[in-house]
């Protein structure tokens, strides 16, 4: 299985922590005592919450998925393997006594039976699943519906993660890359040497120069292939490296919104995204490209989640990260791994050491 999301924390700078900005009534965080059996299931999991729901290794070996309240969320029938976070109210499982795959919905009940010798995430409401015993490649809803078969020429092959209708394809033998729709029919050619997902109708591209740029879904450049990186669109704008290796923003005409001047940047969540000074410390502007949370001493951040972000000091294997508010207030102490979570409904499981965690509830600060 391939994981959709990577939740290692951009190498973009962070913000200083003045007397003056603690003055705000921020929320706080209240720490449960007693530590929480959790350990980051790799290479299955991001760490995150979805669906409110929290996949968990535990201290003996066994799976479970975590609530908000820190409880396990149901019973896992014994000859069940979870494998994956939840996508679209689906988790795939494995059934131990056959080695086929299903579907598990958010109340541990089996959704669609265990009979596939391969299934993908559900994404764009459909998921990607190869019925055992044979070469028939199928996408079907949630209740295990076949929607279509997948026709996909010889030589061939997709991950086909559905976004916006369409899914990253390869041309085996080329090594170029091109999207399929939900039919397996070839929409847009061939011709990348790397693309991503659609989002907000724009995808990003890396053409035979390795420069990369943006396109639409009818395979049209939008904003020309000059730059050496670049992220999602996020609130109509976008982080994107220009030939000097300078960050700016972008907006979906390729204008330039924010000039190029940070040495990392990263996309925008709640109106704010980090960049990074040359120094490597961490800073936090808005979409006026106003730095309101002033660079300091962070040297690693995630992006905002309810009105917090995870940020921290030294590497991702090695560094100690906490959280902080809007205001650039650090709500915790620095303790914490980076495989700690964003805040989902007003909690986060906080990770100190490989199967030691806590969690945090944010309260609203009295007024």
């Amino acid at each position: 299985m391939k994981i959709l999301k990577s939740l290692l924390i951009a190498l973009i700078p962070a913000l200083a922590i003045s007397a003056t900005s603690m003055a705000a009534a921020a929320p706080k965080i209240q720490i449960t005592q007693k530590p929480l059996d959790y350990q980051v299931v790799r290479p299955s999991s991001d760490g995150e919450f979805h669906d409110g729901l929290l996949y968990a290794l535990l201290s003996d070996g066994s799976y479970t998925y975590y609530n908000v309240n820190g409880q396990p969320a149901f019973q896992i029938p014994d000859y069940l393997v979870p494998d994956s976070d939840f996508y679209e109210q689906r988790a795939i499982v494995k059934d131990k006594r056959t080695n086929l795959y299903g579907y598990m919905n958010t109340l541990g009940q089996l959704a669609v039976p265990c009979i596939y010798s391969w299934v993908g995430y559900f994404s764009d409401g459909v998921a990607t699943v190869k019925k055992a015993n044979t070469q028939e490649v199928l996408l079907i809803d949630r209740f295990g519906k076949t929607v279509s078969e997948l026709n996909l020429p010889a030589g061939i092959s997709t991950e086909l993660s559905f976004s916006e209708g369409l899914a990253v394809s390869y041309d085996l033998k080329k090594g170029t890359i091109g999207y399929v729709d939900r039919s397996g029919r070839t929409v847009i050619s061939y011709r990348y040497t790397d693309a991503r997902d659609f989002h907000d109708g724009l995808a990003l591209t890396r053409n035979s120069k390795d420069l990369y740029g943006y396109i639409n879904a009818e395979g049209n450049t939008v904003i020309p292939h000059i730059y050496k990186s670049g992220g999602y669109f996020s609130g109509g704008l976008v982080a994107v490296q220009n030939s000097k290796g300078k960050w700016g923003f972008v907006n979906k005409q390729g204008k330039t919104v924010i000039p190029f001047q940070y040495y990392g940047a990263g996309n925008f969540s709640e109106g704010l995204a980090h960049v990074s000074n040359a120094k490597g410390q961490i800073g936090f502007i808005n979409t006026s490209g106003k730095l309101v949370i002033p660079y300091g001493p962070y040297t690693r951040a995630s992006a905002f989640k309810e009105g917090a972000v995870l940020v921290g000091i030294g590497t991702n294997s090695s560094g100690k990260f906490g959280y902080m508010d809007r205001s650039g207030k650090l709500l915790t102490k620095l303790e914490y791994t980076v495989e700690s979570s964003d805040f989902y409904q007003g909690t986060a499981v906080a990770l100190k050491l490989s199967g030691v965690a806590v969690k945090l509830t944010k309260q609203a600060a009295a007024q």
